[in-house]
């Protein structure tokens, strides 16, 4: 792997961090190692379902934010105890090869004692339980990749099992991708380095033994005019969150069949409720 520069989000909102990450791939030509840290919100994968992977009651209540990601895969559960990495880099083939940014970080926990393996699936798991989720992105017309992935050091377990779970299951069906879900634990319990800012310098630490960096930066992102404007034109927006779902069916309680395309009702028997929500079919 080339010289990487590292650079470290000064925000904790997940929408600033999202954008970032799509800045970087798209306006940026460095090869870049970023780490994040995120207020309470769950974050699904680009062909998800959240109305399948979310509880939503919880975004009602102001417990999480529900945001969508860049790349497939999962849905994952942010907060303060949990240190998001992305890898964003200049690729040119052998683009998709989630091992080659898993394994440095797979080696850094190691050498912090936590020993780990690398799952067929390409999560890191210690002791049997999951501790890192990954996916990736690719933008082969500028031959630039995203890898990043979860690392769990000291997060609300409890708030991540129940808000990665719809309280009803609905009648859906859809191609939408479904998470795999996993037991998971904190790495903390196994080796403790202080809070998560600590664990995260003593992460950076190990890296730089391992690969090759350049610099490190602390960055904020809403400083940067196109990232504020990423946050308010895609990321907050409900389009890009619910309304970028695939087309699936609903069938309601009484039997009733809609078609959903973009969040919205696309056929029903009751024409009245065509171009509604689809959170106005649940009410």
């Amino acid at each position: 792997m080339k010289k990487v520069k590292i650079h470290i989000s000064t925000s904790h909102d997940v929408y600033a961090n999202l954008a970032l990450e799509e800045y970087l791939v798209t306006q940026s030509n460095d090869d870049i190692l970023l780490f994040y840290i995120n207020s309470p919100s769950v974050v699904i994968g680009k062909h998800q379902n959240p109305w399948k992977e979310v509880d939503l009651t919880l975004r009602n209540e102001k417990k999480h934010t529900v945001a969508r990601r860049l790349s497939g895969g999962g849905t994952v559960y942010h907060d303060r105890g949990n240190i998001n990495f992305s890898f964003i880099r200049n690729k040119n083939q052998d683009f998709v090869n989630f091992k080659e940014h898993i394994i440095p970080i797979s080696a850094a926990l190691e050498k912090l004692g936590i020993r780990n393996i690398i799952s067929p699936r390409n999560d890191i798991f210690v002791n049997d339980h999951k501790v890192s989720g990954n996916a990736e992105h690719v933008n082969s017309k500028l031959g630039r990749i995203l890898h990043h992935g979860t690392l769990l050091y000291d997060s609300d377990l409890i708030r991540l099992n129940g808000s990665i779970r719809p309280q009803k299951k609905y009648e859906i069906k859809t191609h939408a991708v479904n998470s795999v879900r996993s037991p998971v634990m904190n790495m903390r319990v196994v080796s403790d380095h202080g809070e998560t800012r600590l664990f995260l310098n003593s992460l950076i630490n190990q890296l730089q033994t391992i690969l090759v960096v350049d610099q490190i930066e602390y960055i904020d992102p809403i400083v940067i005019p196109d990232v504020s404007t990423l946050i308010a034109e895609k990321y907050e927006t409900w389009d890009w969150n619910f309304g970028h779902t695939p087309q699936f069916e609903f069938t309601d309680d009484n039997g009733n069949l809609f078609r959903i395309r973009k969040g919205r009702v696309l056929e029903s028997e009751d024409t009245s409720l065509i171009g509604k929500t689809f959170e106005s079919l649940l009410l």
